[in-house]
């Protein structure tokens, strides 16, 4: 049976279209137009001028068992998970197809040097030592159902933590072993140096934008390559504001669907242990800001579940944090829909139009006035099947992810302070 979505305002991937209504058979767009498209025995959904958009997708996240079907929930239909471990991934994976969860990509175990960054969070897992692992490491990641590598160059520069990184040669060797596997390169990255020596070795998408500030060279550099940027400026929320309170918890829309379990995790983590200076999220938007003045692409990213971080949820405050970095709410949308579906090779989706996957939102107001609209979310379909908007909360996921989240922070806290306990003592 078909769907038809008539009377919508609809934001095509690129810009607001034409057209008001879009038909849905078996999963996928089949025509985008006007009233016309409806046929008897359609079931009919009335906008009444509320806005269509293309399914969401989270460009930067990490997973929880239940992540998958909390996403979906606020819209979130694609999620690129930037390092994992099979354990998790398997079961995750095995549930794609499923119409109550979004549809992970994943990059599997990240590669990094012995003690490297993110040994805290996800150690034991395995290293890269230099050039000669790196053909072994990117066969490992494929097996494990890997559609992207991961690849950290980052020696703790512009946080207090020192720590070892990847050299040059091993990044190049690591690109050249992805690429001939038909993979991309996600690299991550912190400082405005290192991006630029990585976009030297040819890597793909670059993970985080810089914390520091970008000197005009380097800006040259990057407009020059063309590399899509990942912002996650939404990092800025692990921070509690000057009242005390997480942002995510003062967005009473998006609040309001957390339910008491994630409210308390977020409260908590409010009162958590915090680094003796935070990092210069001013700078990062500014280099938000240059980068797309230049060109650049630019992703939107979560980097959930990192403290302050819900996956689905904090996707929408990542688009106001682009917009507040100088793109605007078009521009926005763009960076959560056409824009990863474009630089993660995903044809299918990020668009409406006929052929694309059926993955769609509808929100009552207009987020392309005002990007906060998005939060607004009224519906959800996965491939044409309707989700239920409150399925998770209060599930056993739910209670598992929480259970899985408050461990990983715990050992973080323990390997920071065994490491540095200047830091928290």
């Amino acid at each position: 049976m078909a769907l038809t979505i008539n009377n919508a305002r609809i934001f095509d991937g690129t810009t607001m279209s034409a057209h008001d209504t879009v038909r849905v058979v078996d999963g996928r767009i089949e025509a985008v137009g006007g009233p016309e498209l409806v046929a008897a025995g359609d079931i009919v959904v009335e906008a009444g001028g509320a806005t269509l958009l293309p399914g969401l997708i989270d460009a930067h996240l990490h997973l929880l068992p239940g992540t998958a079907h909390q996403a979906v929930t606020f819209g979130v239909t694609t999620g690129i998970d930037q390092f994992s471990k099979p354990e998790v991934i398997t079961p995750v994976l095995a549930r794609n197809h499923r119409p109550e969860v979004a549809q992970i990509r994943t990059s599997s175990i990240g590669a990094t040097a012995p003690g490297g960054h993110p040994t805290m969070a996800y150690a034991p897992f395995p290293y890269v030592t230099g050039p000669k692992d790196a053909a072994a490491f990117v066969a490992d990641r494929r097996g494990e159902g890997a559609t992207h590598l991961k690849v950290f160059y980052d020696d703790g520069s512009t946080a207090p933590m020192r720590m070892p990184s990847l050299d040059l040669p091993t990044v190049a060797a690591l690109v050249r072993a992805a690429h001939t596997g038909g993979m991309l390169v996600v690299a991550h990255v912190t400082s405005a140096a290192a991006a630029v020596d990585v976009v030297a070795q040819g890597v793909d998408v670059l993970a985080h934008v810089p914390f520091e500030p970008l000197s005009e060279a380097q800006l040259e550099v990057l407009a020059a390559s063309r590399v899509p940027v990942i912002a996650t400026l939404g990092i800025a929320d692990g921070f509690p504001g000057p009242d005390g309170t997480m942002p995510l918890l003062g967005q009473s829309r998006l609040a309001s669907r957390l339910g008491p379990g994630w409210t308390g995790m977020l409260q908590r983590q409010g009162k958590r242990w915090m680094p003796p200076g935070a990092p210069d999220f001013a700078a990062a938007r500014r280099n938000v800001g240059a980068l797309h003045a230049r060109g650049v692409p630019i992703l939107a990213g979560t980097d959930a579940p990192n403290p302050g971080l819900v996956h689905g949820a904090s996707l929408h405050r990542e688009l106001q944090h682009l917009v507040a970095a100088g793109l605007s709410p078009l521009d926005a949308l763009a960076a959560a829909t056409s824009g990863p579906a474009a630089a993660f090779g995903l044809q299918d989706r990020g668009v409406i139009r006929p052929g694309a996957r059926a993955d769609l939102v509808l929100v009552a107001g207009r987020p392309d006035e005002g990007i906060t609209a998005t939060q607004d979310i009224t519906a959800v379909w996965k491939q044409g099947v309707a989700v239920d908007l409150d399925g998770y909360r209060g599930s056993l996921e739910e209670e598992t992810d929480l259970v899985a989240l408050q461990a990983t922070n715990e050992k973080i806290i323990a390997a920071i302070h065994q490491v540095w306990p200047q830091f928290t003592s």
